[in-house]
């Protein structure tokens, strides 16, 4: 080659490098817009592929380091499945990032005055009265353990001025208390059932003082008042027909009288007796009229 060729040649070369150089910045951003983002994991841990135009399973699975099978697995697919450019497919999973947690900056409380004292009024006494209804069953007009409750017994407690209050027992709540009665006179009523008997009174007057609490039991009993029943008496065989009384305990006093027997065995004599009487008192005045004569 003679020299007027190769100087023809370094001459070609060099426009040809000058253009290349000269086209450099051209051809970067067209190299550099064909690069694919690096797959980053998202909250969850999860590294998601954005399918891109003409890309396949295999060609993704070979782009981002894992086998096909993987990329299978990760996206339940199989081999002929078809993507679409924009699907975005799992190409791997890792543990999600831990964003630190701020630490809370110290907050400086707030000095407070202490609360002002406050003095609490202490109640005064109550002054009440409490109301009972209960079955006397004994008749004493006073409630004995034993005796129950009486149901359906209406209450009316009222003043000069009003009623204060009206309650009518259920037999199992009672005693029944009205509470922070002012001082004063109150009158106290109750209801008297069909057939019932008061065995005390059922019309009361109470004259309470302040921190007065008074109980009030009702006696009732359905039907007739009980009366007490004496035991009869055995008369001792040596009093039997005398005129002597005979005591029982403290109260009662039982005369003993004659018996039967007796009574007819002396009647005979008594009929005699009279008869003789009678013939005597003819006698005598049948010999009177002849003296006279």
């Amino acid at each position: 080659m003679g020299v007027k060729q190769r100087g023809l040649w370094l001459v070609l070369l060099s426009c040809f490098f000058g253009n290349v150089l000269l086209l450099w910045p051209k051809f970067v951003p067209v190299l550099q817009a064909q690069t694919l983002p690096t797959a980053t994991p998202d909250a969850e841990g999860i590294i998601y592929d954005v399918v891109q135009p003409n890309d396949s399973l295999w060609g993704i699975a070979a782009r981002s380091g894992i086998a096909l099978t993987e990329l299978l697995d990760l996206n339940n697919l199989t081999e002929d499945a078809l993507i679409q450019p924009g699907d975005r497919l799992i190409v791997g999973i890792v543990e999600p990032l831990v964003s630190p947690t701020p630490e809370a900056s110290p907050t400086v409380a707030a000095t407070r005055e202490p609360p002002t004292p406050t003095v609490t009024p202490q109640p005064g006494p109550v002054t009440a009265v409490c109301l009972v209804a209960f079955s006397d069953e004994n008749g004493n007009g006073e409630r004995e353990p034993t005796e129950p409750l009486q149901a359906g017994v209406a209450f009316t407690v009222f003043t000069t001025e009003a009623v204060v209050a009206n309650y009518v027992t259920d037999g199992i709540s009672e005693p029944y208390c009205l509470t922070e009665l002012a001082p004063g006179d109150y009158q106290i009523t109750r209801s008297v059932g069909r057939g019932e008997t008061l065995t005390n009174s059922g019309n009361r007057t109470v004259i309470l003082a302040a921190g007065d609490q008074v109980m009030l039991g009702f006696g009732g009993l359905v039907g007739s008042t009980p009366v007490p029943t004496a035991v009869p008496p055995t008369q001792p065989a040596n009093l039997i027909g005398s005129d002597v009384p005979t005591t029982i305990g403290s109260d009662a006093v039982v005369a003993a009288t004659p018996s039967a027997t007796e009574n007819e065995t002396g009647r005979p004599f008594l009929i005699g007796a009279g008869i003789l009487i009678g013939i005597l008192l003819i006698g005598t005045a049948v010999l009177i009229s002849r003296h006279r004569t």
